[in-house]
């Protein structure tokens, strides 16, 4: 009887493992299928629908950054836009913003603040936080668009 339970493990212990070694090669597969670098500056994120300026913009106040992004004609597109708040923390938590400079810790959003319409929220890239700014204060931007 200790032999047949020996093989029982042996097998179990096999499957474990080939089960442990598929879903990696499954999660690498899916990192590089969600994440693509287009090689013109540009990330996409596939599973959000979106495309990400690689680089950062200058630091610039609210006003600015609005008309940056909407303006920016860049990598065969000119519908870019500057991000929500929740967009950008979307890419905080995304494996796409390891394929992003970083350079710089905080980034406009569109969002203004409901009850202030003069602030308005930017998010921290390195640590996921977010505050409502004053929008004549001077931050980086980031622009990102849909893609169909």
């Amino acid at each position: 009887m200790g032999k047949v339970v020996q093989q029982k493990w042996f097998v179990i212990v096999a499957m474990a493992v080939m089960l442990c070694l598929a879903g990696l090669v499954i999660s690498g597969t899916a990192f590089a299928q969600q994440c693509v670098d287009n090689g013109d500056g540009t990330v996409t994120d596939n599973s959000a629908g979106l495309m990400w300026q690689k680089a950062s913009g200058d630091r610039m106040n609210w006003y600015a950054a609005m008309s940056y992004a909407s303006g920016l004609s860049f990598a065969g597109h000119s519908d870019w836009r500057l991000p929500s708040r929740d967009r950008l923390q979307e890419l905080f938590y995304s494996p796409c913003q390891r394929m992003i400079e970083l350079a710089f810790p905080a980034y406009w959003s569109s969002t203004t603040l409901a009850d202030n319409t003069n602030s308005a929220w930017r998010v921290h890239l390195k640590n996921g936080s977010v505050a409502g700014v004053n929008k004549s204060g001077t931050y980086h931007v980031r622009a990102v668009r849909s893609v169909q």
